[in-house]
């Protein structure tokens, strides 16, 4: 007996080392797939077969949709995705029924066919969507925000959006629950950054989302300053005001940092070499060659070890 139980002890011992070394998997596994998803955002990455390394390039970002199309529109969102884009970026913003819809401007002068100029908070969703709008001849009407995730939907399955919150402190609470509901429902967070350049929105949308992308817009007119939150998941600013110091500051807070261009893509070719892990510019072909140019070769590393950061050439 006294044999029996000296099996059984070792038993019981075998089991709390398997166990343990169980939950230490795990955790490893939890680990690697949360490194995945930050490297996810910072760049674009391919595995290159079975040599044990992959292709990163910098992230293609159409701003405001491909300029092939109205700004904003469904059929830039669907252009962009069409011709390389990794995101689209569009601008949010709240009607009179609390809906976030497609828009830049806060008056709908400017693409208004009509001339009417009136603000795009004064206006219910249906009175919105029968305004006829027009940009490089061709009419539309301003999506919705979830008519916007659709068509990124349809394009292909991983176009995502760069949503762009234009919002003051006021209504801050109010477009981060719209948008947040928008996201849920259509099951988008998985291909969404969100940023803003109200701190109060960016506050709101961290609180609800801890896990979502949420960063900061930065140097906007007159705003000499350039500065993020702390915990910023991406910084975009525009690129003429890029800079060594600035991107070292991103570097040594681990925050990726992305560079307007509008169509200046020497412009965007001088950030990627300062440092950018990606550019914003008006031709989704243009930014996706862009990005291909400056695309590298990483290594595998060993287990535990974190990946060098690409270096653009």
């Amino acid at each position: 007996m006294a044999g029996f139980g000296r099996f059984r002890e070792l038993a019981a011992r075998m089991n709390r080392r398997w166990i343990a070394q169980i939950v230490i998997l795990v955790l490893s596994l939890a680990l690697v797939v949360a490194v995945g998803v930050v490297s996810e955002v910072r760049t674009r990455r391919k595995e290159q077969g079975d040599s044990g390394s992959w292709q990163v390039q910098p992230l293609a970002i159409a701003h405001r949709g491909d300029d092939s199309a109205p700004e904003n529109s469904t059929h830039a969102i669907a252009n962009a995705g069409a011709d390389g884009a990794d995101y689209a970026e569009i601008d949010v913003r709240l009607d009179a029924d609390g809906v976030p819809v497609v828009f830049h401007d806060r008056m709908t002068g400017r693409l208004s066919a009509d001339g009417d100029d009136v603000p795009v908070r004064s206006l219910h969703t249906h009175e919105l969507q029968h305004m006829i709008m027009r940009q490089h001849d061709e009419n539309f009407h301003v999506p919705t925000l979830d008519e916007a995730v659709m068509a990124a939907q349809h394009v292909n399955d991983h176009l995502g959006l760069l949503l762009d919150l234009k919002t003051g402190s006021a209504d801050a609470g109010k477009l981060t629950q719209a948008v947040s509901k928008v996201i849920e429902q259509r099951d988008f967070s998985g291909r969404v950054m969100i940023m803003a350049v109200n701190d109060d929105a960016i506050a709101h949308m961290r609180k609800l989302h801890p896990d979502w992308q949420i960063g900061k817009c930065v140097s906007p007119a007159g705003h000499p300053e350039v500065g993020w939150p702390r915990d910023a998941s991406f910084v975009v600013m525009r690129g003429d005001r890029l800079d060594p110091a600035v991107v070292n500051r991103a570097n040594r807070d681990n925050v990726p940092i992305y560079a307007g261009v509008s169509s200046d893509y020497r412009e965007g070719g001088r950030c990627l070499k300062m440092g950018a892990d990606g550019v914003l510019g008006s031709s989704a072909r243009s930014v996706h060659e862009l990005s291909n140019r400056f695309a590298v070769t990483m290594r595998g590393n060993e287990p535990g070890q974190r990946a060098e950061r690409p270096v653009w050439r």
